[in-house]
């Protein structure tokens, strides 16, 4: 043309991937590409530059993908590492034993709880007797006494020993009804070191004088009076705990065992 211009159509450009941005080429200058110059067309570029636009890349010869596969993740990407967890019911999950927790709670009822429950009780029933067993029964002399008893309370009457084969004892209150005759039984030696035998217990429904009598001895005696409820209430809920916890934890202990078994079969 008139002009001067070449009438040589502009080369278009190459795309690049992510890659940077070509830099404004110096004429005659051999780093002015940041690939390095290109191969001539037709033959293949060397490693590492790109291939001319329109030609086929040369084997071993990375494109712009490649170089952004190459170049990794993003610092904030952390891949996760360690072990997969276990799928629930896979082989990996660890089994759980049915029936340990009844087996332990049953165990601990029948071995533990109820021992104690009952030993506990009779020790609470008896408690209030030991400072007087230690010293021992007020004697009645002459073997006829009367005694202020109020209600709910009781006296337990001893003979001596070397009485017990021939005495006979009876009490009675001052109005009808007002006292129960219990009869017992057994030897005991008292702190003081005499052995008496146990004839009765006396226990008041109502408040009421009580007169004691005795035959075949000279020196009956007896200890209290004694809250029935501080004596006999503990003796009778004790043991009963411990019956029931023993019952219920025998169930529970048997429950516990075929559970168990039953777990590991499975």
């Amino acid at each position: 043309m008139s002009d001067g211009e070449s009438t040589t159509p502009a080369p278009r450009k190459r795309p690049m991937y992510g890659l940077p941005g070509p830099t404004t080429p110096q004429p005659g200058d051999p780093s002015a590409s940041p690939y390095g110059s290109p191969a001539p067309h037709g033959s293949p570029a060397p490693y590492g530059s790109p291939a001319p636009y329109g030609s086929p890349a040369a084997p071993g010869s990375s494109s712009g993908q490649d170089a952004y596969a190459a170049a990794g993740p993003s610092d904030s990407y952390v891949p996760a590492t360690g072990p997969l967890p276990p799928r629930p019911g896979g082989p990996d999950a660890p089994r759980r034993r049915r029936g340990l927790g009844p087996l332990l709670i049953g165990l601990a009822l029948l071995l533990i709880i109820a021992p104690v429950a009952t030993v506990g009780g009779l020790v609470w029933a008896f408690g209030s007797l030991v400072d007087d067993a230690s010293s021992g029964p007020t004697v009645i002399e002459g073997g006829t006494g009367e005694h202020e008893m109020a209600a709910n309370e009781m006296l337990i009457l001893y003979v001596p020993a070397e009485d017990a084969a021939d005495a006979e004892c009876t009490a009675e209150g001052s109005s009808s009804g007002a006292i129960t005759e219990v009869p017992t039984s057994g030897s005991v030696t008292f702190g003081d070191g005499s052995q008496y035998e146990q004839r009765m217990g006396v226990a008041a429904t109502a408040d009421t004088t009580v007169t004691i009598s005795c035959t075949g001895t000279d020196a009956p005696a007896f200890l209290g009076p004694y809250s029935l409820f501080s004596v006999a209430a503990p003796m009778l809920i004790g043991p009963v705990i411990g019956i029931v916890a023993g019952l219920v934890g025998l169930v529970l202990t048997v429950v516990g065992i075929l559970l168990l078994v039953r777990s590991r079969r499975s």
